[in-house]
């Protein structure tokens, strides 16, 4: 009896095993697509940030610019109380203008032309912020390094 009670047990897991594995290479297939999806997103949205950055006349109006798109992104999704971006640039700039008031407009230029570019891009906190917020991160981070070097020049 026991013996009869292992093999149609057997039989019923050959005949579902197929099915198991297709659910099982779909879910795979549907997940390597995501990754390929985001990724797909990540590099388009680093490669418009790059060649945004390429009118910038300064390393540190760069970053002013960067740090505009990111207040106006994180101020989106976390509302108009959270200033981190800002007051990081404000401080930012406070150091790098020196007082001369012509920097400090361009470095207030560059934040509002940031602010403004990602204001018309985004409308709602969505998936694709967060897409543009980790691509801006990440410029963000390679500008301080080359504003950090002490042999570029900027």
């Amino acid at each position: 009896m026991r013996c009869i009670v292992f093999i149609s047990a057997f039989l019923s897991l050959l005949l579902c095993a197929p099915a198991f594995a297709q659910d099982a290479q779909s879910s795979a297939a549907a997940q390597a697509e995501a990754k390929a999806e985001a990724q797909k997103a990540r590099e388009e949205a680093e490669l418009r940030i790059e060649a945004s950055m390429v009118t910038m006349t300064s390393l540190v109006e760069a970053l002013s610019k960067n740090l505009g798109q990111l207040h106006y992104l994180r101020t989106l999704c976390f509302g108009q109380g959270d200033q981190k971006w800002r007051n990081y640039a404000f401080q930012v700039m406070s150091i790098e203008s020196r007082g001369d008031a012509e920097a400090e407009r361009q470095l207030v230029r560059a934040f509002n032309a940031g602010y403004y570019q990602e204001q018309q891009r985004h409308s709602q906190c969505s998936r694709n912020v967060s897409v543009d917020v980790a691509a801006l991160s990440e410029n963000g981070r390679h500008i301080a390094a080359m504003l950090g070097d002490p042999y570029r020049d900027y």
